[in-house]
């Protein structure tokens, strides 16, 4: 079984979604598959790098012979449920990477003070607190094929909403080959890579930096909606000196090299949190909110630290004093860099992949 079809919505990249299908099509194809790909619009950056890691990639059309060729299809987002019924149910898997499925809102927080939920769907109420916004998730219709997810928080969340089938597929990480230097002019360097959302936290994080008595520089990576309102954060929180703004990023990679500490403040509950481990895979600790799946890369004390959601006083008392204290950041990360090859190896992945194949079998 080596003819793998991935859907996806966009021909380009958005988020964490498009690059996890950008980087596992890599990897598969350099371990004998061949992975095909066809989007349902068009959207997204960086559109050539993205299509040079499938082996074809073409827009979605109901008719396409691949849907009838692939041993595998994978779905990675929700499409138009006018497009399931072309889709052979024994041979298509849903690939759970967020809560659209779920909630109505996508968000899986109340819209006033986003306080995250943990209820199964339920028509009544989620159109309520949705305000009449989104549709219906097609639950029904998507329950019918079996599901993927990289987290047992996902899987828990699916099994709640009527899924039978939910298969655990770990992610992956390629490890850093060089070593790393830890606040080598003595200013603790802090980075925040995701897009500029609420459901990032962002403005969370620069709370906590409005706490810090300490010499320390903040990079934030990325782009979105609330760039305006985070850079009145700055001027508010004088902190215009500290922190810098990049925009989107097309190589994520290079930034980490120059920071001590990877700073995750979700608000939302994150399905997994690949960027954090991107973070261990570099040697670097993690302080993130302990929500979502988070808990499913990050060991507290050995990797980084878990704080309680939202708790900006206890992360601002947690990053202060590692900011004196490098030997503690030396050992996190060499501790998360060692649980990036153990746990999430491209081994591993790539053996685990071939296991799910054999359920279609």
């Amino acid at each position: 079984m080596k003819n793998i079809l991935y859907i996806g919505k966009y021909n380009g990249i958005i988020g964490g979604i498009e690059r996890y299908m950008q980087k596992s099509a890599e990897l598969l194809r350099s371990n004998g598959f061949t992975v095909h790909y066809c989007y349902i619009e068009n959207g997204g950056r960086d559109e050539s790098v993205f299509a040079a890691a499938f082996t074809t990639i073409k827009k979605f059309t109901p008719n396409d012979e691949l849907l009838q060729s692939c041993d595998m299809i994978i779905l990675h987002n929700i499409i138009d449920v006018k497009y399931l019924q072309h889709l052979p149910p024994d041979r298509t898997f849903f690939f759970a990477h967020d809560h659209n499925i779920y909630c109505q809102r996508h968000h899986y927080y109340m819209p006033v003070g986003r306080i995250n939920c943990h209820r199964a769907y339920n028509k009544f109420i989620c159109q309520l607190c949705s305000l009449g916004r989104n549709p219906a998730p097609p639950l029904k219709e998507y329950r019918k094929f079996p599901a993927l997810v990289l987290s047992d928080f996902m899987r828990k969340n699916l099994h709640k909403n009527g899924f039978k089938k939910v298969l655990k597929l770990p992610a992956f990480i390629k490890t850093a080959t060089t070593g790393h230097e830890f606040m080598p002019d003595g200013v603790l360097r802090i980075l925040f890579l995701g897009q500029l959302i609420r459901g990032k936290g962002a403005d969370l994080m620069l709370k906590t930096l409005a706490k810090l008595d300490i010499h320390f520089a903040c990079t934030i990576a990325g782009d979105g909606k609330d760039r305006a309102m985070l850079e009145t954060l700055v001027e508010k929180f004088n902190l215009r000196d500290k922190v810098t703004f990049t925009g989107f990023v097309n190589e994520p990679e290079k930034l980490w090299t120059n920071c001590d500490v990877f700073f995750f403040p979700v608000r939302w509950q994150e399905p997994f949190g690949l960027v954090g481990l991107e973070a261990m895979a570099h040697g670097v600790p993690v302080v993130a909110f302990d929500t979502g799946g988070v808990r499913e890369w990050l060991g507290e004390f050995e990797t980084g630290f878990l704080v309680p959601e939202k708790n900006t006083v206890a992360a601002a008392e947690i990053i202060g004093d590692l900011a004196g204290n490098r030997q503690a950041l030396e050992k996190m990360g060499k501790c998360g860099l060692e649980a990036a090859q153990n746990k999430f190896s491209e081994e591993n992945f790539v053996e685990n992949f071939r296991k799910i194949c054999e359920v279609l079998k």
